[in-house]
């Protein structure tokens, strides 16, 4: 493997699409890679590699089907790209590599079928506060109590562009988590009403990296 080209991708740089044809597994060296899928116009995070030596990818080269997800990275990050041939003789000559791989798909396979299943069963209304979730953890800012901070803005945006909702049914959603004080403005006065803050309940809630 020390002959092979190694890839570089900056945050939000896009390895591959579902729907790409896929004749490359990655294996991780440094940084963070997410698997995201379009769920009924609603894009949700399947996994999340982040773990040195932990690969993706592999189940196009498995198969020789379209890629069932988009891998995005979320840190600067590098990867080693490996073809049907490397892989082959990996699989081949190291018996506990075979077994890795085993297990891993299995494990993957159950959790994504867990996850689908869990989001077809759920309400739009669920579906929007999974997506809030998803933003305040993706910004990761906390304020002293525990709670994320996030502006408004840019959550508009998130949930308008990820889960095909509309400004009005947003501001309404909004309106009633405010009222439930599930979230709430921050308190900077010279800010005005420009940030929300998440409770540690809310995002316990509907944590979907759990």
């Amino acid at each position: 493997m020390e002959n092979l080209t190694l890839y570089t991708y900056p945050v939000n740089g896009v390895i591959f699409k579902e729907g790409d044809p896929g004749d490359l597994m990655y294996i991780l060296l440094e940084g963070a890679v997410e698997l995201r899928k379009e769920v009924q116009g609603a894009e949700i995070v399947l996994k999340t590699i982040d773990q040195k030596n932990d690969f993706f990818g592999e189940m196009a080269l498995i198969d020789g089907k379209p890629r069932s997800a988009t891998a995005v990275a979320v840190k600067p990050t590098r990867l080693i790209p490996v073809d049907i041939n490397a892989f082959e003789k990996m699989v081949l000559t190291n018996g506990k590599f075979a077994w890795k791989i085993i297990g891993i798909l299995s494990d993957r396979i159950r959790e994504t079928n867990k996850q689908l299943e869990g989001l077809l069963n759920t309400s739009p209304k669920e579906r929007i506060n999974f997506a809030i979730a998803d933003f305040a953890l993706k910004l990761n800012t906390k304020i002293h109590d525990g709670r994320y901070k996030v502006p408004v803005e840019d959550l508009k945006s998130w949930l308008n562009n990820r889960c095909g909702i509309c400004m009005d049914e947003i501001d309404n959603h909004l309106f009633r988590l405010l009222k439930s004080e599930s979230i709430a403005y921050g308190a900077s006065k010279e800010k005005g009403n420009t940030e929300l803050l998440i409770s540690t309940s809310f995002i316990n809630q509907y944590n979907r990296r759990h």
